[in-house]
């Protein structure tokens, strides 16, 4: 199985996807971090299965007050597999670090993260993201 996404460009724009995800989950900013998803996508983890726009506005909000008011979000090790058969889907597998300000920072948590992303309208969107704390 090929391991490379069909080119050079959509990695780079599946890559700034993630990392725009995590910018707007560190700022707090749910109307960027929700229009990153698909109109159907799935949030799935510890803390149950939310489906659609409004189930994910919704469940991030309360996830990310339980983290305090200044975590950063912060993906590290992403790897681009795409779906065989697909060209306009890829699998994303990353870790996230949750970490708080601090002299050190804190680590809160650790995360295993898998991501179906797709391609709509040229563009790519967050379809399924899996959350597993480690």
């Amino acid at each position: 199985m090929s391991t490379a996404v069909a080119s050079a460009e959509d990695r780079l724009d599946i890559l700034e996807l993630l990392a725009r995800a995590d910018d707007a989950a560190s700022r707090r900013d749910v109307t960027t971090y929700i229009a990153l998803f698909s109109d159907d996508a799935s949030l799935e983890g510890d803390k149950g299965t939310h489906r659609g726009k409004d189930a994910l506005r919704s469940i991030v909000a309360q996830v990310w007050a339980s983290e305090g008011a200044a975590t950063r979000h912060l993906t590290l090790n992403s790897v681009l597999q795409p779906i065989a058969g697909n060209p306009a889907a890829v699998l994303a597998t990353s870790t996230l670090l949750i970490v708080a300000p601090g002299a050190p920072p804190q680590l809160q948590s650790v995360s295993a993260i898998s991501q179906l992303v797709v391609k709509i309208d040229g563009g790519w969107r967050i379809a399924r993201r899996t959350v597993h704390l480690l």
